[in-house]
């Protein structure tokens, strides 16, 4: 990852290790949405630096519970997942990465393969994660699903 790099300062190198949380680099981060139809760009507050690694545990205690719990769907618990740690957006880079991975261990356990997002699906794949910030997840879901079924479709035509 693209932390992983030593970062020109004004007069010294400052190596940032990968694994560190903007609550170490103190980084704030503003994620584009997009357009809101009318051509405006929507942009949403990432939780802040400070809040990181708080977040972080809250987010990994709740889903250590909801993994144990056999009544949550695997497919609900990773698009909840995915929606909080994007959310919270841990680190500098990487954060996609990360989610897209934590996310799918949910699925892992039931059976299913790892979240795929197939580049030509990319642009669908961030609207669904749009939608799914305001509370409908169905289309995170159907991205998933459907990421799952072209990457086992080109696996067996190999």
């Amino acid at each position: 990852m693209h932390t992983a790099r030593f970062l020109p300062a004004t007069l010294y190198q400052r190596y940032i290790p990968p694994g560190q949380t903007r609550s170490n680099t103190r980084r704030t981060v503003i994620v584009d949405l997009g357009t809101d139809g009318t051509g405006r760009r929507m942009k949403t507050d990432c939780c802040p630096y400070q809040r990181v690694d708080i977040e972080l545990d809250e987010i990994c205690e709740r889903a250590s519970k909801l993994l144990d719990d056999r009544s949550v769907h695997p497919f609900a618990l990773a698009s909840w997942l995915h929606v909080v740690l994007a959310g919270c957006h841990p680190f500098n880079d990487g954060n996609g990465r990360v989610c897209r991975l934590v996310a799918s261990i949910p699925l892992i356990r039931a059976g299913y393969p790892m979240i795929s997002v197939p580049l030509e699906h990319r642009d669908a794949y961030f609207r669904a994660i749009k939608k799914a910030h305001s509370g409908s997840h169905d289309a995170l879901v159907e991205s998933f699903v459907h990421g799952m079924l072209e990457t086992l479709d080109k696996i067996q035509n190999i």
